[in-house]
């Protein structure tokens, strides 16, 4: 029961969470205290943190960000210096006012975006895992492009949300390998996958409509449909992906929309078998809801081939199948597609042509030609081999570092990590165990791996040791006491 009390930490619980997920990566030069003033400070000129907002205190900011009270002090210091922060006596600390109002909640993408616009400010040494995209666009088949090549696109402007013709029967023929039979006309060619989803969402969703996805699911997603204004509802997902009884429940919230992974689902690389899939699609069909089916990874699945995609099992269902070739290739090749039947793709070049009027054409063209450059090498097969070899030396490694790999991968580029369930278990009985006695001096209780108390004066009452206690440190004796009684070194 929520009373008065708990609705004040619960508010104070999230005012920190939202401050700390605003400042993103704040590691730079300089003393601690510097950096987090400047990470504070920059989110205040940005607008996510609005003038007027109240800040977490130092006690609860210090905890949420692993530093000491005394670092976070020192950085409202220097914040209330350059008039950036306020206190006011017995009310806390806030931003100063100023003229402009805050920013909408929810357009700037989720914490990974964040982390995404701050390591790409600049050059760094680190290798990002955090980001599940190839490192660098090293092993990609050779090819040649040149400005000639741009004489003879068609249409001859470069402008075409659907994308180039050239690339789209590419793209048809590749979506047909994978057992859905496809059309140039059904596809439409995006800036990425991301955009393929974003665009595919804002042909149904409006706001406040909820919509059904993977409890635990790609960030893409929910970062596309918060700007749309969604309602998440959310299907538990287990070792086999998308759990068709979850969806049917799902489905009673009566969503505008379904999102679903079908192979090499994201985090936790499931592939969902041809029951489920045949299952999800007739619960959709049934529904008359529409589905996005997210094959963006289809590509990298090192394991047995995948099932068909859920539109070949129910060709009656409304769906849109998306893709990206940045996922195969190289992050930096900003391409992605969606495919759906003609009256869809329709709407979905509509909506494309709102966010940037076309993919650059640069672009597809070398897409086009790493494709076909694929086909003729043998590339898919390369990666895929190589992902799989390195899949294996780092769950060795977390093996090794006693951490817990979620699930055994079939593909893909990320694995899912957790805590070792019996240390962690081991852990929480620890924390539960109640204070062991000190049997040197009862009364005093003390915790595993916590100093203990200095013990009480030790007092006896006479007896026989005293005349050799005395003898001792009246010569002066470096003596000590210990559980026996009187010991010299």
């Amino acid at each position: 029961m929520e009373t008065r009390a708990t609705s004040r930490r619960l508010a104070r619980a999230t005012t920190v969470r939202v401050v700390v997920d605003e400042l993103g990566d704040w590691s730079r030069p300089g003393p601690l205290y510097r950096q987090l003033a400047w990470a504070i400070g920059r989110a205040v000129e940005r607008g996510t943190i609005a003038p007027g907002a109240r800040l977490p205190s130092e006690r609860s900011l210090a905890a949420a960000l692993a530093v000491s009270r005394g670092t976070a002090v020192a950085a409202y210091d220097q914040l209330v210096g350059d008039g950036i922060l306020e206190r006011l006596m017995g009310s806390g600390t806030f931003v100063t006012g100023g003229d402009t109002g805050p920013l909408p909640a929810g357009r700037e993408g989720s914490v990974l975006v964040h982390h995404l616009v701050e390591r790409s400010q600049a050059a760094t040494d680190l290798i990002d895992l955090s980001l599940a995209v190839p490192y660098d666009a090293t092993g990609l088949d050779p090819i040649t492009l040149s400005t000639a090549d741009l004489a003879g696109l068609d249409p001859p402007s470069g402008y075409s949300p659907w994308g180039l013709g050239s690339l789209r029967a590419a793209l048809a023929a590749h979506i047909t390998a994978w057992g859905l039979p496809t059309e140039p006309d059904q596809v439409v060619v995006t800036t990425g996958g991301q955009q393929a989803i974003s665009v595919a969402a804002a042909c149904w969703v409006r706001p406040g409509d909820p919509v059904a996805v993977e409890a635990t699911t790609y960030p893409g997603i929910i970062a596309a449909l918060t700007q749309l204004g969604a309602t998440l509802v959310p299907v538990a997902v287990d070792s086999g992906g998308m759990r068709p009884d979850a969806l049917r429940v799902a489905l009673g919230a009566h969503p505008v929309l379904v999102y679903a992974q079908s192979t090499l689902q994201s985090p936790t690389g499931a592939v969902l078998s041809s029951d489920r899939r045949r299952a999800i699609g007739r619960l959709v069909a049934a529904a008359r809801v529409p589905l996005i089916e997210d094959l963006a990874l289809a590509d990298l699945a090192w394991g047995p081939a995948p099932p068909p995609p859920i539109a070949t099992m129910e060709p009656d269902a409304t769906t849109v199948v998306v893709g990206s070739l940045g996922k195969l290739f190289w992050g930096g090749l900003r391409l992605g597609f969606a495919r759906a039947t003609f009256p869809v793709a329709v709407r979905l070049a509509r909506i494309k042509a709102t966010h940037d009027l076309g993919t650059p054409a640069v672009d597809q063209l070398l897409g086009e030609r790493l494709l076909a450059a694929a086909g003729r090498t043998g590339y898919p097969a390369r990666r895929r081999a190589e992902l799989e070899v390195r899949y294996h030396a780092m769950a060795e490694g977390l093996r090794r570092a006693r951490a817990r790999v979620a699930l055994r991968r079939a593909g893909g580029r990320a694995v899912a990590v957790g805590r070792d369930p019996r240390r962690h278990r081991r852990a929480v009985r620890r924390r539960r165990r109640p204070p062991r006695r000190d049997r040197r001096h009862p009364g005093i209780g003390h915790r595993r791996g916590q100093r203990s108390p200095p013990p009480p004066p030790l007092v006896q009452p006479a007896g026989r040791g005293d005349r050799r206690r005395d003898r001792a440190l009246g010569a002066g004796l470096g003596t000590r006491l210990d559980r026996r009684g009187l010991t010299q070194p």
